[in-house]
């Protein structure tokens, strides 16, 4: 079971969610890049790649006061954090961890690195990586 697996599991039985069914699919949005006439050549060849990805779909059940102290939650903390101004830095950071998690599952050699720089934070923040003076 993947982390986000996990996650997803203890998310629904902490908030009584059932989940109904997932054998649908949803189209994922993507960012396209915005280089378009790349063709010294010819400027009518538009170079866009277009991606198309699909996720698992969910169809789920929760009670109607669980949806709601869901609801108040965000509310409460994002709306908070957008009228001081926070919000954005929030959302970027998120996107970013979520850039990055892509990044690892599609290249093992980045998951790798990963592994290794954690590994490395850890033995640091415990005191166990010795480093001769310099």
């Amino acid at each position: 079971m993947t982390n986000d697996e996990k996650n997803i599991r203890e998310f629904c039985s902490r908030h009584r969610v059932t989940i109904v069914d997932t054998n649908k699919r949803a189209h994922k949005v993507t960012k396209v890049s915005t280089r378009f006439f790349v063709s010294q050549d010819d400027y009518n060849v538009i170079d866009q790649p277009i991606f198309y990805e699909t996720e698992k779909l969910y169809t789920v059940e929760i009670s109607e006061s669980e949806l709601e102290r869901i609801a108040n939650f965000e509310a409460e903390v994002f709306n908070h954090m957008g009228k001081t101004g926070h919000y954005n830095l929030f959302e970027i950071l998120m996107e970013q961890k979520e850039n990055e998690k892509y990044l690892r599952r599609k290249f093992a050699a980045v998951q790798k690195a990963y592994e290794n720089y954690s590994l490395m934070l850890s033995l640091a923040n415990s005191g166990k990586l010795d480093l001769p003076n310099a």
